[in-house]
């Protein structure tokens, strides 16, 4: 009993009977913060939680929603909440439920899919921006939540999203610019889903586009594919393992979109590694022969590779001046981060007298106006 009586004396016997019996709802709920505080982070013994126990028991009886939101919020990180109490919590208002299921570390999985099979708008939402989320939970908001809530799944980087509910994603909102960007921008998207993004992405400028006055069907085609190029070099990190790489330009090679244009568009960014592995697959051998014949010093391996994967006699002496200058580039500059690197690697090759495509060029001068040198190099 002396356990029950420190922690009474602890938290003011005046703080719990004005927390019980408080004559309007805000003395009430002062009262209620107060008392959270003091629970959220206490080492509380067997008998001191029975007591924590009965008198928030008590609190979640009160008919003030303020009350009830007040331990709402002051006990929603705490491993001090009772899960009965947790999960009365959960099945009140929106704004009392909310703090719980966005940050409760009592709740199970179990509770969050049935809280979440309610269709409960705000609260799914709420569930999406939890810290941790695992596949399971995740792939039931995909399943009963709206747009908004996909989108705060798609941008938390503690959710696990599995390959299955990633697909899902991108066939349901894949019209939806937030979620898109936010999948886009995960580490953990399937190389096959960022690929189908981009390409509707690409698919759906070329619509606008054709409403345009003055925009004919063939001149859209040409912004909307150079926009779907760009995009599928850009989203490649330079963190990306071997196997992710592969898998991505196996994607891009399956729907047809692995072309030389697109090789040569990564090879000027200085991304040698992704046109080794396009290259492979135009080409049809194996990755370690290819980084052999792309890498050898005479040039010539590269060149019948390219004839091979079908690059034309322009897009070949153009890859071939992309290779050797990312081979001079490494040898000269091994410290370099991987931007300053493909800053080098595109003011070298624009200061070659060759005669570039028109997509190379302009895809090589955005490089360079984007590291502000433009003035330099011109």
């Amino acid at each position: 009993m002396n356990s029950i009586t420190d922690f009474v004396s602890r938290i003011g016997k005046a703080t719990i009977r004005q927390a019980l019996q408080g004559p309007t709802a805000e003395m009430r709920a002062n009262a209620v913060q107060k008392i959270g505080r003091d629970i959220r982070a206490a080492k509380l013994s067997e008998a001191e939680r029975a007591f924590a126990t009965k008198l928030m028991d008590r609190i979640c009886e009160d008919v003030s929603d303020l009350v009830r939101r007040a331990l709402s919020v002051t006990l929603q990180n705490s491993q001090n909440l009772p899960r009965h109490i947790a999960l009365v919590l959960i099945e009140d208002i929106d704004s009392i439920a909310v703090p719980i299921l966005s940050s409760s570390p009592i709740l199970t999985d179990h509770d969050l899919v049935k809280v979440l099979k309610s269709g409960a708008a705000d609260k799914i939402r709420a569930i999406a921006q939890r810290k941790t989320i695992s596949l399971h939970v995740s792939h039931a908001i995909v399943s009963f939540g709206d747009s908004a809530a996909t989108a705060r799944l798609a941008a938390n980087d503690g959710a696990l999203i599995s390959p299955e509910t990633a697909e899902m994603i991108a066939d349901i909102h894949a019209d939806d610019d937030l979620i898109r960007d936010a999948a886009l921008s995960r580490h953990d998207m399937p190389p096959s889903v960022v690929a189908k993004l981009i390409e509707f992405s690409a698919s759906k400028i070329d619509a606008n586009l054709k409403t345009y006055p003055g925009v004919s069907d063939s001149r859209a085609a040409r912004i909307s594919n150079d926009t779907r190029e760009r995009a599928q070099s850009y989203v490649i990190g330079p963190a990306w393992p071997d196997n992710r790489l592969r898998e991505y330009a196996r994607a891009l090679d399956k729907s047809g979109k692995l072309t030389p244009r697109l090789i040569l568009r990564s090879a000027g960014r200085g991304d040698i590694r992704f046109a080794i592995m396009g290259l492979s697959l135009l080409a049809g051998q194996t990755l370690a022969k290819t980084q052999l014949m792309v890498l050898g010093s005479s040039g010539l391996g590269l060149k019948a590779l390219a004839l091979r994967a079908r690059f034309t006699g322009a897009q070949i002496e153009l890859l071939t001046a992309c290779v050797k200058t990312y081979l001079s580039v490494e040898a000269e500059n091994r410290a370099l981060t991987p931007a300053k690197f493909q800053l080098c690697v595109a003011e070298r090759l624009v200061s070659l007298e060759l005669e570039f495509p028109g997509e190379i060029e302009s895809d090589l001068l955005d490089i360079l106006d984007g590291h502000a040198v433009l003035r330099r190099v011109a």
